[in-house]
C-alpha cells in the first residue's frame, strides 16, 4: 500500500486517504443571493463516489458585500444551509470527510467602495481602512458562517487566509501598515485570524476541523514561519498552504519535483505538526505518491485533475490512468463556467 492511500488524522477525525480536492469556485454556478443553481451535492458527490478523502467546498462568502465575485455560494444566512447539508449527506455516503472554505475577499471584493486591513491601491475601487467596529463585524461573520457549517452537518471549515482575500491583507506586510494592534509586528499582523480561530473553535465543538488556508508572504519564510507557529497554538488543525501577498515564482532545490507554490507547504511543513496540504499543479498520481512518500507534504490537493476527471482519487489509487486536465489557454475554461470544460463535454 502507497502512502497516499493510508489515512491522516486531522483533530479527531480520520481521514481515509491523503488525496484532497481544493475549493475550487464553480463561477456562474449560483445567483446573486448565494444559492447554487447546478447542484453541488452532485458536483462534489462524484468525486466523493470515486474515493476522495476529504473534499474543501469551494469558497463561500460570509457576507455579500465580501463576495468575489456575484456568483459565489454564500453562507451568510441560515436560509443557506440546506445547500451544505445536502452535500454533507452525500459526501458522508462514501466516508469522505467534507468541509467548506469561508472567505472575505476584503479590497477584492465586488464593488467599488471596499474594505481592508489598510488603505491601498486597487484598480477602478475605493478602499477603506477597516475600523475596529468593522473588524468586529468581520469576525462575528466568519463565526456565523462556521456555525451554520456546522449545523449543516460538515465536518468543519477552512479560513480563507491566503491569494490576497482579506485575512491575507492582513498578514501581509506589504498592505497592512495600520498602527494599532492589528498592524506592525508578525504577532499584531496574525492577531485577527487568530481570534476567528478561537471564537470558532468557541461556538463549535473540539472536533471540528478548522482548516486555514494560508498564504506565504515572505520570500525568506521568516515571518511566515513565525505565523504557522501562532495559528498552530491558537487552535488551527489543518494548514492548506498557497500564495498570498508579496512572494513571487522562484527556483526551487533541483532535487524537488513540484511547483515553487507547493514547495511552500514543504517548508512550512518542517514548522508544524499539523497535517500539511500542497497544492497547485499536481495532475499526476506519480508526482502525488512522490510528494507523500518522501514527506514533501502530508496530503496533496488535486485541483484541476478531479475537475478534469471525477475519478481521478479511485484511478490514482488503483494505479488506472486518469483524465488529464488540458491546461487550456488563455485561462481554464472551466473557471469561466463548468460546462464549458472540454471533460464536462466528453
Amino acid at each position: 500500500m502507497s502512502k497516499l492511500e493510508s489515512p491522516i488524522k486531522i483533530n479527531t477525525t480520520v481521514i481515509k486517504n491523503r488525496i484532497v480536492m481544493p475549493p475550487l469556485v464553480c463561477f456562474n454556478w449560483a445567483d446573486r443571493n448565494g444559492f447554487e443553481t447546478v447542484s453541488r451535492a452532485e458536483h462534489y458527490g462524484k468525486r466523493s463516489d470515486a474515493e476522495t478523502g476529504l473534499i474543501v467546498i469551494e469558497a463561500a462568502a460570509i457576507e455579500p458585500s465580501g463576495r468575489i465575485v456575484e456568483s459565489e455560494l454564500g453562507i451568510w444566512t441560515d436560509e443557506h444551509i440546506p445547500q451544505y447539508n445536502r452535500i454533507a449527506n452525500r459526501c458522508h455516503q462514501n466516508g469522505t470527510v467534507v468541509i467548506v472554505q469561508i472567505v472575505h475577499a476584503g479590497s477584492k471584493s465586488i464593488g467599488q467602495t471596499v474594505i481592508s486591513s489598510s488603505v491601498h491601491e486597487v484598480d477602478d475601487k475605493v478602499v477603506h481602512e477597516m475600523t475596529l467596529d468593522q473588524i468586529e463585524d468581520v469576525k462575528t461573520s466568519f463565526v456565523k458562517a462556521a456555525v451554520r457549517a456546522f449545523k449543516a452537518g460538515l465536518d468543519g471549515v477552512e479560513v480563507h487566509g491566503a491569494h490576497g482575500y482579506l485575512l491575507s491583507q492582513f498578514t501581509a506586510k506589504t498592505v497592512n501598515n495600520r498602527t494599532d494592534y492589528y498592524g506592525g509586528s508578525v504577532k499584531n499582523r496574525v492577531k485577527l485570524s487568530i481570534e476567528i480561530v478561537k471564537l470558532i473553535r468557541e461556538a463549535t465543538s473540539k472536533e471540528f476541523i478548522i482548516g486555514y488556508r494560508y498564504g506565504v508572504n515572505d520570500p525568506s519564510f521568516e515571518e511566515d514561519i513565525q505565523m504557522i507557529k501562532l495559528l498552530d497554538d491558537a487552535g488551527v488543525d489543518m494548514f492548506n498552504v498557497s500564495a498570498g501577498i508579496g512572494i513571487k515564482p522562484f527556483e526551487v532545490p533541483n532535487n524537488y519535483p513540484a511547483s515553487f507554490i507547493t514547495y511552500l507547504g514543504y517548508q512550512m511543513k518542517q514548522h508544524t505538526q499539523k497535517p500539511v496540504v500542497s497544492v497547485f499543479g499536481i495532475l499526476d498520481p506519480e508526482l502525488a505518491i512522490e510528494l507523500i512518500e518522501k514527506d514533501y507534504t502530508d496530503m496533496v490537493a488535486i485541483g484541476r485533475g478531479l475537475l478534469a476527471d471525477p475519478k481521478w482519487s479511485l484511478k490514482a489509487l488503483t494505479q488506472k490512468p486518469v483524465n488529464r486536465c488540458y491546461q487550456c489557454k488563455p485561462r481554464c475554461k472551466f473557471a469561466i463556467d463548468g460546462h464549458q470544460c472540454p471533460w464536462a463535454k466528453k
